[in-house]
């Protein structure tokens, strides 16, 4: 059964919302071909396929400075590159023919053994409305949880491990953020965003 006000998107619709291009298309086909494994080898990629995963965060280095999982902290090469969580989720779904954000975040929150996981959907969503240029403060996430009766910390944590954010560092150019900080999945963000234009044409 559909998950409330999500759209199916094929592997056509999201080049649509990506753009197309020549490195786009083929980062996307080895998120699909590696979705299940977790790890793109090192020899499947070049430079430019390589930073367009990193951009959108399909896909992320895995070596990193200090170990940080930060992905602002990855030490960015052409080596294996790590698909996060729900990345993988939604190229699962995908590789059946159609896929759905909302029931990528769904079926991982349960999957971890969140009760009430569509909440998560709703949580999410209202972090990408909420940020800026694709920062938001973890003060502004804590707010979102409270409203949902969720401890912010324990959302925050899940959020991270499921890729859906990552710690960040600076303010951006945004006085009005407080540390800590943290940066939205671009892909994730942008499938938030398409889904709200449908919803107003």
């Amino acid at each position: 059964m559909p998950v409330r006000g999500s759209y199916s998107h094929g592997l056509k619709e999201i080049l649509d919302i990506l753009g197309r291009d020549p490195y786009t298309e083929r980062a996307l086909k080895l998120v699909l071909e590696y979705s299940g494994e977790g790890t793109i080898p090192a020899d499947k990629l070049d430079e430019e396929v390589a930073l367009t995963l990193d951009y959108y965060r399909l896909a992320v280095p895995v070596n990193s400075v200090y170990g940080s999982l930060s992905w602002k902290m990855r030490l960015f090469s052409v080596s294996s590159m790590e698909i996060p969580y729900i990345i993988r989720y939604f190229f699962e779904d995908l590789q059946n023919g159609k896929a759905e954000w909302r029931s990528a975040v769904v079926r991982y929150f349960k999957d971890i053994g969140e009760t009430e996981p569509e909440e998560f959907a709703e949580i999410f969503e209202e972090i990408v409305k909420k940020g800026r240029n694709l920062i938001i403060c973890g003060e502004d996430i804590v707010d979102i949880s409270m409203r949902f009766g969720r401890d912010g910390g324990v959302v925050i944590a899940e959020l991270k491990g499921a890729g859906l954010i990552s710690p960040s560092v600076g303010c951006g150019g945004f006085g009005r953020f407080r540390a800590p900080l943290y940066e939205i999945n671009r892909f994730f963000a942008l499938l938030v965003e398409n889904h709200f234009k449908t919803l107003s044409n």
